[in-house]
């Protein structure tokens, strides 16, 4: 890998703002000691304050470049493949260059606890397809793991600045936001949810068009190829997105790319250029999504009670609502037999083993705590495998399971020790995990008097 050579201009940029910015980050790096997170999606927004910021902390003397920034990525483990496969290739990159020009610079690619995991909740404990008014998917999937990533830096600093891509006219919303948190004369302003983290947002001005045109003209820091991230949003905006020359060449638009499960949006646009474009083995992942969006409201698919076994009533009536509980077992193993199906017909993993073992565990519990439900096979998980995919190897290691984890199996020794009952105990923690990261726990006690209760009973 050559050494970046930061003395001199990359390229003759005809934009004006890359050394107004890049002097911005300098100075901001300097004013004090907190650690900075930088977050980064693989897209172009994320890319452009990625370069930015790389090339700002390379032009400093070696003995200024003092404190640490983490680069952080999320993977949801159900994103679109080819920005998944992006991401972990643009990490790697970006590592070895930081090592190579002795950068205080690091990469951290997070995921979702397994116990948050789209497939865990949608399959194993039925949740139905998030929509508008139940995204149960973003907190658990997004927001969490990074959370989590942010506070153990700022557990042991005790301040952070994150720093993000976000910028003004990416949409209305997004520019009121940042509108109203700005602090007039301040760099840095609060994190909304997070104590003692701050934001820094860099390239909030730019438009669309400037990112662009930065990307185009200035080579990537790291080796990566910038014509090709234009390629990608060009495939998934349905070859509207135009080679970007100069600021009068519109951009790509509102192009986004995410959850390949997402079911809030009535269609996936992103995955049906992608599919135009010529990447059929996303079809049967499409199709998969299609599925599991319809099925949410058809009658039959789910329970009429809720988790906690309550159930609704309509609003000004005493009418009780039907199919508006957890998917049915019947419908999460048919679910799980589709998402085999999709993986072998399209030769992309998509539910890692670690899954397989959790959802197998959760069935199993509910099977005890509901005896009325229907039967489901102790092996389920395996026969529904082997009938779908006998003899296809698609799974690494870990999909050969034990119905027990490590974790559980440490508590049924505790629980032997103590000669407390085992199942009651793992369904007291799988409750408290359940409602672990709500902010409001109603209905906690009343599920763990029940679980108590049932096992004083026996």
């Amino acid at each position: 890998m050559t050494k970046l050579d930061v003395a001199a201009e990359p390229v003759s940029v005809s934009i004006p703002f890359p050394q107004r910015i890049m002097q911005d980050i300098q100075d901001a790096y300097l004013s004090d000691d907190r650690p900075w997170v930088v977050g980064f999606s693989g897209g172009k927004d994320s890319t452009a304050l990625l370069q930015l910021t790389y090339y700002a902390i390379a032009r400093l003397p070696r003995d200024k470049r003092r404190k640490p920034i983490f680069v952080l990525s999320s993977d949801t483990r159900v994103e679109t493949p080819q920005i998944s496969a992006r991401i972990k290739h643009e990490l790697e990159l970006i590592q070895a260059a930081a090592e190579r020009d002795g950068l205080p610079l690091t990469t951290h690619l997070v995921f979702p606890k397994l116990n948050d995991t789209f497939w865990v909740n949608l399959i194993g404990r039925g949740y139905p397809s998030p929509t508008n008014h139940f995204r149960w998917c973003t907190d658990r999937l997004k927001i969490y793991p990074v959370s989590d990533f942010i506070e153990k830096v700022v557990s042991r600093s005790g301040s952070v600045v994150v720093v993000l891509g976000a910028r003004m006219d990416e949409s209305q919303t997004r520019g009121q936001t940042l509108r109203r948190l700005t602090i007039l004369g301040q760099r840095f302003r609060p994190h909304a949810d997070l104590p003692r983290a701050w934001v820094y947002t860099p390239i909030e001005e730019l438009t669309g068009n400037d990112v662009w045109i930065y990307l185009l003209q200035v080579p990537s820091p790291w080796g990566s190829n910038n014509k090709a991230l234009v390629g990608l949003y060009k495939q998934a905006g349905g070859g509207e997105c135009p080679l970007v020359i100069d600021t009068s060449t519109p951009s790509c638009g509102n192009s986004r790319f995410g959850c390949w499960t997402c079911t809030v949006v009535d269609r996936d646009k992103s995955m049906e250029a992608l599919i135009d474009s010529g990447e059929e083995q996303l079809v049967p992942l499409l199709n998969l999504r299609d599925h599991i969006k319809a099925i949410r409201d058809t009658p039959g698919m789910r329970y009429d009670h809720r988790r906690n076994g309550t159930v609704p009533i309509r609003r000004g009536t005493d009418e009780a609502m039907t199919n508006t509980g957890p998917f049915t077992h019947q419908t999460r193993m048919d679910l799980l037999r589709r998402v085999f199906e999709a993986q072998r017909e399209s030769g992309i993993q998509l539910i890692e083993g670690d899954e397989l073992k959790m959802i197998q565990e959760i069935w199993n519990k509910e099977e005890n705590d509901h005896p009325g439900k229907p039967d489901i096979p102790a092996d389920a998980v395996n026969r529904i495998w082997d009938h779908v995919l006998k003899g296809v190897p698609m799974l690494t290691e870990t999909a050969k399971y034990d119905h027990l984890s490590a974790e559980d199996q440490l508590l049924r020794e505790v629980c032997e020790q103590l000669q407390v009952p085992f199942e009651m105990m793992r369904r007291l923690r799988d409750i408290e995990e359940e409602y672990g990261h709500l902010k409001r726990r109603h209905g906690l006690p009343e599920e763990m008097r029940e679980v108590i209760r049932s096992e004083v009973g026996k």
